[in-house]
């Protein structure tokens, strides 16, 4: 998903921990769901939350209104994932959108 994320613009892809110089998105580690029973017993789809944050300023909300539909576009045309919402947060006192992306691990 990182991958994907960084062909939107100027965005780039962080790790947690890392300083964030945004715009950036950082992927958290997923929710795992068993969805049918699988043979080996392992999961069959993971949610993962993805942060897209932007600077703290007064274009804040409008760059990420430019940047939400690219960033959502470019993980559902480049990755196996779906993003089922986007929520506002504060990640690190950065304004951002968390979007919560379903990816199928079978």
């Amino acid at each position: 998903m990182e991958a994907a994320c960084q062909t939107v613009g100027e965005i780039r892809t962080y790790k947690l921990g890392q300083t964030i110089d945004p715009p950036a998105v950082i992927v958290g580690p997923p929710r795992l769901l068993w969805e049918a029973q699988c043979v080996d017993g392992g999961p069959t789809s993971a949610e993962f939350s993805v942060f897209l944050v932007t600077r703290l300023d007064e274009r804040a909300t409008e760059v990420l209104f430019e940047l939400v539909p690219q960033v959502v576009l470019a993980i559902e045309e480049q990755t196996k994932g779906t993003v089922s919402e986007a929520n506002p947060t504060v990640y690190e006192d950065l304004p951002g959108y968390e979007l919560r992306t379903l990816y199928p691990l079978w």
